[in-house]
């Protein structure tokens, strides 16, 4: 009993070094944000919230190009994961196989082929350059299909047999079935959106246009105070994702794992 309790005692400090570790960043962040030329001081959160709209207005931009990304990710994977996991057609083994390989592949791999995609398409300078390769990436669509096919076949026969079409089978009978992965993906598709810093820089010519995330990168030249404000304020979707569907993202997880 004894071993065992400092067993437990080490698990718990080792864990506690680790969150401590972790969350040191956001403490000093945090800290700094309140920090004055004489002392404690609210000033910056002043200058981000009311005196310069600037920072607000990207957030909000940001905000909404990210849900978008996200949303449509979300949408199309599920009709690409029911066409892969329920409606097999000829030569999809390979079409998925190549699927999964551009799934592992770095961003920067990719960045050249889809400039000169979007170059050809015109949309080079627009925020449809960031939003398009976002929604059609294929992790969503490899994962969603690895879960669907997980689920009974017998559902969506009997759903198409009571006169369900494809997005009567997709989103009453799939989606709610994988609920947790389904959310899962829309958050993961939301973060890598929020963190898309190669995107920007390669195709937005203009500054102004640049999300959130680019923009921190770009206000050295304010005070520490400002530059911290600005991060909490990059944290907070994320965050409020993150804790609001932990249970959700927990289980969707572990489906993945061990579909």
């Amino acid at each position: 009993m004894a071993g065992q309790n400092r067993g437990k005692r080490r698990i718990f400090a080792v864990m506690a070094v680790l969150a401590a570790l972790v969350l040191f960043p956001v403490v000093y962040m945090i800290l700094a944000s309140f920090r004055g030329e004489t002392g404690i001081s609210v000033l910056a959160y002043y200058d981000v919230f009311l005196a310069e709209p600037g920072y607000l207005a990207k957030f909000w931009r940001s905000l909404g190009l990210c849900l978008v990304i996200a949303l449509g990710q979300t949408l199309v994977s599920c009709l690409g994961g029911m066409a892969f996991s329920k409606m097999p057609f000829p030569g999809w083994k390979p079409c998925f196989l190549i699927m999964a390989l551009f799934m592992i592949l770095p961003i920067q791999v990719t960045l050249l082929p889809n400039y000169i995609l979007l170059e050809k398409m015109n949309l080079l300078n627009t925020w449809w350059a960031l939003i398009l390769p976002a929604v059609f990436s294929p992790f969503g669509t490899v994962w969603l299909a690895v879960i669907f096919r997980g689920l009974p076949s017998e559902w969506t026969d009997a759903a198409k047999l009571d006169g369900a079409g494809l997005f009567g089978c997709v989103f009453r009978i799939l989606v709610p079935a994988a609920r947790p992965a389904v959310i899962t993906l829309f958050i993961l598709s939301f973060v890598d959106g929020w963190n898309m810093v190669e995107q920007p820089i390669t195709f937005l010519e203009n500054p102004g246009q640049y999300p959130l995330s680019v923009f921190l990168a770009g206000i050295t030249e304010n005070s520490i105070p400002v530059q911290a404000v600005c991060g909490i304020l990059c944290l907070i979707p994320v965050t409020f994702l993150f804790l609001y569907y932990r249970d959700e993202m927990a289980e969707g997880i572990g489906d993945s794992i061990w579909s």
